[in-house]
């Protein structure tokens, strides 16, 4: 594999999924209900402890409940389960026994669970540049970044997160410096409530990098009367405080709720802010020279994003438009199921003596193993993949260079 090295006459969009925080011991998609179901949350809050085994009770007798009883729940995935709770509450019907009022409840104790279980409970200085020790990939690759931009007026560099934690907002935080000429500021592309609170972070300045949120974050919280979001990511806070908030910092109204998009095939963002997050979204991948997807798969419930890429892609492809460019395409992933799979056809095959046969099964196997391949995902959309088959901690330490 090559190395990754940024040239500062071009413009890149990092999007990143929960692969990426993998190495700070977060769960990806597919292990967060299994982590609810068991309890099993990072950051052991004693105060949230009652709390913890309150959700996980509920969503354990929900599935019963709800799915057939003999199904393994590991065969259960979260997009399935809100597909069935979305629908019944917005048609405001009952699913057999269970009223919709009930099915409410479940619903906000699943949101519950999904931010208890992607809490980290590392400290806050894990993930802040000045931390030359820190272990976090997040961290590693902020350095590198903010050494690059440190002395140059314009950062061209932007990120795109689908994760719902904020292991990536801290370390971008840490780039701020009272100087505005040595720092270099968060935008999220909204109007953040927060810019109005003088103790809270401000509003960035020149010299900004963009951290978009398409799917919100654990640590947004939404006025339903006012419309306006803040973020806590300057610190995180503790699960009750997130989950139960309080009153508006703005308007004092209504208490405030936790916002993020769950996973489900049937997305709608209508929100306003989560529309502006799009449009900058949009903008991004039309004037950015290079692509990079750290730990990201082109999940089907993203339904909306891969149509995004695709139409940008190939409009940028169109030649006889002055100055069009397609973007290069970097990936970053482990690639973890289609190796294990690889494994296990190596071994059947092994046990053929017969080269046709062998040919044969490894035909098939491939076949079947074709959309567990995050590249060739990847390779259904884009030309020339530069692949890094690798953790994103080896990544940042091995192959991420200034």
């Amino acid at each position: 594999m090559k190395n990754f090295s940024l040239d500062l006459n071009k413009k890149y969009v990092f999007i990143v999924g929960a692969g990426a925080s993998k190495d700070d011991k977060l769960p990806v998609q597919d292990e967060i209900l299994k982590n609810i179901l068991k309890r099993k949350f990072a950051l052991k809050d004693k105060l949230s402890s009652t709390e913890y085994k309150k959700v996980s009770q509920e969503i354990n007798e929900l599935l019963k409940t709800l799915f057939n009883g003999k199904i393994a729940k590991s065969n259960i995935s979260l997009e399935s389960i809100f597909n069935v709770l979305e629908t019944s509450v917005r048609r405001g019907e009952n699913i057999g026994k269970i009223k919709v009022d009930k099915i409410k409840k479940y619903y906000d104790f699943l949101l519950e669970g999904i931010m208890f279980a992607t809490l980290t409970d590392a400290k806050l200085r894990e993930h802040n540049i000045l931390n030359l020790q820190s272990q976090s990939p997040y961290t590693i690759l902020g350095r590198k970044i903010f050494d690059t931009y440190k002395n140059r007026q314009n950062i061209n560099c932007s990120f795109i997160t689908f994760n719902y934690d904020i292991c990536l907002d801290r370390v971008l935080l840490s780039m701020y410096d009272k100087n505005e000429q040595k720092s270099i500021d968060v935008d999220f592309g909204i109007e953040l409530g927060n810019y109005r609170l003088k103790q809270w972070f401000h509003r960035p300045r020149k010299r900004k990098i963009y951290l978009l949120r398409p799917h919100g974050s654990i640590n947004w919280l939404l006025c339903a009367t006012c419309g306006k979001v803040f973020s806590r990511v300057s610190q995180q806070g503790k699960p009750l405080e997130l989950v139960n908030g309080g009153k508006c910092y703005c308007c004092g109204m209504t208490t405030l709720e936790p916002y993020i998009i769950h996973p489900s095939n049937n997305r709608i963002y209508e929100n306003k802010y989560i529309m502006q997050v799009w449009d900058k979204v949009e903008q991004l991948l039309f004037e950015a020279d290079h692509w990079c997807f750290i730990g990201y798969s082109l999940p089907e419930a993203d339904r909306y994003f891969t149509y995004l890429l695709t139409k940008i892609y190939n409009f940028r492809k169109i030649k006889s438009i002055k100055n069009n460019k397609k973007p290069k395409i970097s990936v970053v992933n482990t690639n973890r199921s289609i190796q294990k799979y690889e494994h296990i056809t190596d071994e059947l095959v092994s046990r053929i003596k017969n080269p046709l046969q062998q040919d044969e099964m490894r035909k098939y196997f491939s076949s079947i193993y074709t959309e567990r391949d995050v590249f060739k995902r990847f390779e259904i959309y884009f030309d020339d993949i530069n692949k890094y088959e690798c953790s994103f901690k080896n990544f940042s330490v091995d192959y991420f260079n200034i």
